[in-house]
């Protein structure tokens, strides 16, 4: 077998295989002399009409082409599956796990020598980069950019935080409905990502911290000059580190503890969206690296939340990349992280910090003595979290942290979405409302329904925020006093299955604990009488995940994709031959 390139096993030499294989590139447009040795780079594009925080990729595509070319590579696009949290139901996060299989198995089958993704929602980027990790193949993503903002009565709007806010508004009376179809004019401002910190944002972020993506380059704005630069670098820098060759600069070497650790810190200081949480565990699982709670927890005791930015804080993402992007949040974040791993270009990320700007008078990246908020996250447990949950506190300002209050309980979505707003419902602000049913197996996918809507009746009281607890997820551009990722999920027996409406339930943020007033008696005898809900998947991908999928503080990864030992981290490769 060739070493260099890989490709080379396919297209040199005068046998037929070899010459089946360089007439099929030819039959595609491929005019390159292919027995020359140069790198063939793939390129993995998940643009599609159906998703439009993706669709800015496709004008990407010739800049990231130009750019491995100009660099001495050939550069072959492949269309991979489009992942929209907008219209993909129940939820983009079924899929991830499918995408991290296709981009594997597209790496792995074919002449591939690197990869540059092109990734947009949410769960594009870690989807594609775990299989990325799992292929060991050497990768750049570049990501579509955060849209414009939509603006109504002179203010900007935050995609996502803005939508949050003005239901509640409607819900409690101040908004009519002339003023909400106004407002969803407004907020229909064209293509790329949330220009707020929900999860494309913090995803595309600290890709970049962990070394793969081009250093300031993760904010660029959809449609922007800077943003085809940053695909042409992106297609450069890709083929350079081909040509390379360096063991050091494969993703299973570039995902290192140091720089896991580095991404958790920076998620804290930028007050990010709790998905990102479990696609750090889901990415450091293919890897053999356990992230555990109590580090996440640890690191958000000595991080504060230095971005202001919504949901967390005032700004955009604008702001956030016109005051220095991630070198100057890093430069911000002193001894805190660890500047000597590499950035996505190969060199250390201590040759791109940079001080942050103010922008007028906003202050986008804080310093560590003037924090946004001094926490961003709390890891809880207790009897109803065995395994964990997770709060976003910057993101709850009328959070009370310690409290307690009777449960309202729906195991059911759709029951939850015909009883809340209904004007006799039994509930006061000391409520505790939980949905369960929500999580991995359960929905299946783990949709973001943990952000339980303000009850109307309450709303128009001046309710603006109570006590949320879900084993789902919640948008990263959401807010509010919600304790999501409750482990193990209702679906497989977990306490949450076992709550009846009226139970006592406390939080205690201080303590990290979450809990409810029954003995384990009464557990034991309500487990003893509790049946999971019957599954109507009995065939295709839904029940493969239902029966393969983990929990969240495992990154929610198929058992069958992780690599807990050395041997499973080992690509097998393909036997070069007749198909």
């Amino acid at each position: 077998m060739t070493d260099f390139p890989r490709s080379a096993e396919w297209f040199v030499g005068d046998e037929e295989i070899a010459v089946m294989h360089r007439v099929a590139l030819r039959n595609s447009g491929i005019s390159d002399d292919l027995e020359a040795g140069k790198p063939l780079i793939g390129i993995a594009d998940s643009s599609s009409t159906l998703n439009p925080c993706n669709l800015p990729l496709r004008s990407l595509v010739e800049d990231v082409s130009r750019g491995i070319r100009d660099a001495g590579g050939i550069p072959v696009v492949f269309p991979v599956m489009s992942l929209g949290e907008d219209l993909m139901k129940p939820t983009a996060m079924l899929y991830r796990n499918l995408l991290s299989i296709e981009v594997e198995e597209y790496a792995r089958s074919y002449p591939l020598d690197g990869l540059v993704v092109l990734a947009g929602c949410d769960k594009s980027l870690p989807g594609a980069l775990m299989g990325a990790l799992s292929a060991d193949i050497r990768t750049l993503a570049v990501v579509s950019g955060p849209r414009q903002a939509g603006v109504l009565d002179g203010t900007s709007l935050g995609t996502g935080t803005a939508l949050w806010r003005a239901d509640h508004e409607r819900q409690s009376g101040a908004r009519d409905s002339a003023a909400w179809k106004e407002f969803e004019r407004a907020l229909a401002c064209g293509p790329g990502t949330c220009n707020t910190m929900g999860t494309a944002s913090t995803l595309a972020i600290l890709t970049e911290v962990l070394g793969f993506m081009l250093p300031g380059t993760a904010g660029a704005a959809a449609g922007s000059v800077e943003r085809a630069d940053a695909a042409y670098r992106s297609g450069v820098a890709l083929t350079e580190s081909v040509l390379r060759n360096d063991p050091a600069e494969t993703p299973q070497r570039v995902l290192s503890e140091t720089a896991l650790r580095n991404a958790l810190v920076t998620l804290c200081a930028l007050g990010g969206s709790p998905n990102a949480v479990i696609h750090l565990i889901a990415l450091a699982g293919r890897v053999g690296i356990t992230l555990t709670g109590a580090l996440l927890d640890g690191v958000a005791r000595s991080v504060p939340v230095l971005a202001d930015i919504e949901p967390a804080g005032v700004g955009l993402l604008a702001d956030f990349e016109r005051a220095g992007g991630t070198p100057a949040l890093l430069e911000a974040l002193g001894d805190h992280v660890d500047t000597s791993v590499r950035a996505g270009d190969g060199r250390a990320w201590a040759e791109h910090l940079r001080p942050a700007e103010t922008v007028g008078e906003h202050v986008p990246i804080r310093s560590l003595e003037d924090p946004v908020a001094p926490l961003a996250f709390a890891v809880l447990s207790g009897n109803l979290a065995p395994r964990g949950s997770l709060m976003r506190v910057a993101t709850a300002p009328e959070l009370r942290p310690v409290q307690t209050g009777p449960a309202l309980v729906w195991h059911s979505y759709a029951d939850m979405r015909r009883q809340i707003h209904d004007p006799n419902l039994a509930v006061t602000a000391d409520t505790v409302l939980v949905l369960t049913g929500a999580g991995p197996v359960g929905a299946p996918g783990m949709p973001e329904w943990g952000v339980i809507p303000i009850p109307r009746v309450l709303a128009a009281q001046g309710v603006t925020d109570m006590l949320r607890i879900s084993d789902g997820r919640m948008s990263g551009t959401a807010f509010g006093s919600c304790v999501v990722h409750v482990s193990p999920e209702a679906a497989i027996g977990g306490p949450l299955a076992l709550l009846r409406t009226g139970d006592l339930i406390t939080l205690d943020v201080p303590a990290r604990s979450l809990s409810v007033a029954l003995s384990e008696e009464e557990l034991a005898e309500r487990r003893a009488a509790w049946t999971p809900a019957p599954v109507r998947d009995l065939r295709g991908w839904p029940l493969l995940y239902r029966r393969h999928v983990g929990q969240a503080d495992t990154g929610c990864d198929f058992d069958f994709l992780t690599a807990h030992t050395p041997e499973q981290r080992v690509v097998v490769q393909p036997i070069v031959g007749l198909s």
